[in-house]
């Protein structure tokens, strides 16, 4: 049985990926990011304003049916309003 899954997860993670790069493209936001075959998406804002990168980002991922499951904030502290964070979708 799982001999038929595992293509079925790759074709959903090329799908993913495909759509995933053209929401970010389309909105000039340049991350790197990677799927996984269970549908789990993580997306990397690095040195990034609070407001213009992340939340630009939540906000757009929301409004194309994603939910941010969370997020790993790097320890380098600048002491502006920008951080990196690496965020978790699904």
């Amino acid at each position: 049985m799982s001999k038929n899954i595992s293509p079925y997860k790759q074709i959903r993670e090329e799908q993913l990926r495909k759509r995933i790069g053209g929401i970010l493209e389309a909105n000039g936001m340049h991350y790197d990011y990677t799927v996984d075959a269970d549908g789990y998406v993580e997306i990397t804002v690095e040195d990034g304003d609070w407001k213009h990168d992340h939340i630009a980002l939540k906000t757009l991922m929301r409004d194309n049916g994603f939910v941010c499951l969370g997020r790993q904030i790097s320890d380098d502290e600048t002491g502006d309003d920008s951080f990196s964070a690496v965020y978790l979708f699904r």
